[in-house]
């Protein structure tokens, strides 16, 4: 029988009392950001060391991804998750908590690429791994081998925006709105890897700010760089809060969510979804796509830490 979900997010109590039930599938999609390259990197390691009992790594970086695209870590197509999602032991009528090791920036890809693949049983575990761990629940080490399934890809375009679109917002205002993920800059930009301040300074026209760290509790972590201090924690801010960070979005209107490469704008876009908003998609792409034609315009970001 299928587990059912309270989608989008569940907490660690709901998992625990669910934690054998055969029909439930667990995914920690933990990727670390580093300043030096390759910048974006599967935590494998960390998983095999520690993970919620049952866990099944889902690497965001080189697995939940469509081979050969210029742009990163690009959604994979209808047939890659098919055969990805299977792999990982997620069928048809499987419930799936996805988390990550942080907030949930790297767990909400994975959610926002099921939902966008027609999976409608799949939650995000508000806390993940750390808050878990903070409560003394149980972990253990190696690899979890999932028996294979049976995963139907049943996309919806919807929940995606190309750079079509994307400029369709930039040029026609009073459209739909663009919503810019991108961390705010920190005090010492030394520490980014090249080219990321360009990024971090840098919006599309018209755009509206949501830093995906400020969904975060308020507290000091270390988002998304090692040894920059960021304004959040290991748990999202209570509903209420989120919906108050993003009040400035209009629920009326269509939201596109980017960031650089599209891993965090889907923790943006999950929360607005959360918060009522019916009509969001993300930019895949990003602002390394549109970064790539000289021609796409963009405007200065004055967003500091």
């Amino acid at each position: 029988m299928a587990v059912e979900t309270p989608s989008p997010l569940v907490t660690t109590d709901w998992l625990a009392a669910r934690l054998d039930d055969p029909a439930l599938r667990v995914l920690d999609a933990s990727v670390l950001l580093a300043p030096d390259a390759p910048h974006l990197r599967p935590m494998r390691d960390a998983y095999q060391r520690a993970h919620i009992p049952g866990a099944v790594f889902a690497d965001l970086v080189q697995d939940v991804v469509e081979p050969g695209s210029p742009f990163g870590i690009t959604r994979p197509g209808s047939g890659r998750a098919a055969e990805v999602f299977g792999r990982l032991g997620v069928g048809d009528s499987t419930t799936v908590v996805v988390h990550d090791n942080e907030f949930g920036q790297n767990a909400a890809r994975l959610w926002w690429i099921l939902k966008a693949a027609g999976h409608e049983r799949v939650a995000l575990l508000d806390g993940g791994l750390r808050k878990w761990t903070a409560e003394r629940r149980p972990v253990t080490s190696g690899e979890v081998t999932p028996a294979p399934a049976v995963f139907t890809a049943r996309p919806r375009t919807d929940m995606w925006a190309d750079r079509g679109q994307v400029l369709d917002a930039v040029t026609s205002p009073g459209g739909a709105s663009l919503v810019n993920a991108v961390p705010e800059l920190p005090d010492d930009v030394s520490v980014l890897p090249p080219g990321a301040a360009r990024v971090m300074s840098t919006s599309l026209p018209g755009s509206l700010d949501v830093p995906f760290p400020s969904l975060g509790q308020p507290g000091t972590d270390t988002l998304p760089y090692p040894s920059i201090n960021w304004p959040g924690s290991p748990v999202l801010r209570p509903r209420p809060d989120r919906r108050r960070l993003l009040e400035h979005i209009p629920a009326d209107h269509p939201a596109i969510v980017y960031c650089n490469s599209g891993l965090n704008a889907p923790l943006v876009a999950l929360c607005l979804v959360d918060a009522g908003h019916t009509k969001v998609s993300v930019y895949d792409g990003g602002l390394m796509e549109w970064l790539s034609d000289p021609d796409n315009p963009t405007v200065p970001r004055h967003l500091t830490a």
